[in-house]
């Protein structure tokens, strides 16, 4: 069987799949009410606002994802997250699934240095991983409405391309940035990215894909659920909406758990599936 035929095998054996329940425990803070100015703001200062956001040591977290379909049916999934730095500055994230566990130990890895990012996915029974290029990176991830290339959203990791500031907004009366991302459409699947950034805690709270005129989906944060941990400012809950197909996939997130001693081969491109870390 093909990497592909066994990708797609795999993607119907997860809808049958029955649903996890996640416990997070939560000990973060609201957000302050410090206001910053934001009136000499430019993408670079934006994009440097939403990197302190990105943990700058190990650290793990579980993660919970409930996919409706359009005739509202639930499926769920529980995956836990590595994330640790790379020494040249850039990040490394390892997602692995948990349940259900006839798909237990399927892996995505997410290498990204500066403008560069490399995106590999494993699959049990497989002797390798693959790489995702091109417009694979559009497809779905686990049979859920986020694609390989946008679950880096929810972690504060913005598509790469050529960007702009367009007129701030406003969501649930929280001012917002917004930015526009053009993106190469054989690459990623859409020609451009909108995105809106908190002010005050510069976190995402909604991105737009467009692969024409309207966006083809829309991620949205939850305001209630914007904490912080440690020094680092994150939402909890987020949904990704399919407008085409009329499904969408809700994220929950647990609080932060700090692990510097991250062993280096969670995020070797040719070993990152082999671990099994609790």
């Amino acid at each position: 069987m093909s990497y592909r035929m066994l990708a797609r095998s795999v993607a119907v054996l997860m809808l049958l799949a029955l649903a996890p329940t996640v416990q997070a425990q939560s000990t973060m803070k609201e957000p302050s009410k410090d206001a910053k100015d934001t009136g000499s703001q430019t993408v670079k200062s934006i994009r440097s606002c939403m990197a302190k956001n990105l943990v700058s040591r190990g650290a793990l977290r579980d993660l919970s994802l409930d996919v409706f379909d359009k005739e509202g049916k639930i499926r769920s999934l529980r995956m836990r997250l590595f994330w640790k730095p790379s020494k040249g500055g850039g990040q490394r994230v390892n997602l692995r699934l948990v349940e259900p566990s006839a798909m237990a130990g399927s892996s995505y890895l997410l290498v990204q240095e500066g403008l560069g990012e490399e995106v590999y996915f494993y699959l049990p029974g497989a002797d390798r991983a693959l790489r995702i290029t091109g417009q694979n990176m559009s497809e779905p991830l686990w049979g859920t409405d986020f694609s390989y290339g946008e679950i880096k959203q929810v972690l504060g990791i913005l598509v790469v391309g050529d960007t702009t500031r367009l007129p701030d907004s406003a969501i649930s009366d929280r001012p917002m940035y917004v930015l526009e991302t053009a993106t190469k459409a054989d690459e990623t699947g859409y020609r451009k990215v909108i995105s809106h950034i908190d002010q005050k805690t510069c976190v995402l709270m909604r991105s737009e894909f467009y692969a024409r005129e309207q966006p083809r989906k829309v991620l949205d944060a939850d305001p209630a659920s914007l904490l912080q941990a440690d020094k680092y400012w994150t939402a909890l809950s987020y949904t990704m909406t399919d407008v085409q197909r009329n499904t969408h996939t809700q994220l929950s997130l647990s609080d932060l758990s700090f692990d510097e001693r991250m062993s280096e081969k969670l995020f070797d491109p040719q070993k990152f599936f082999e671990q099994n870390p609790k």
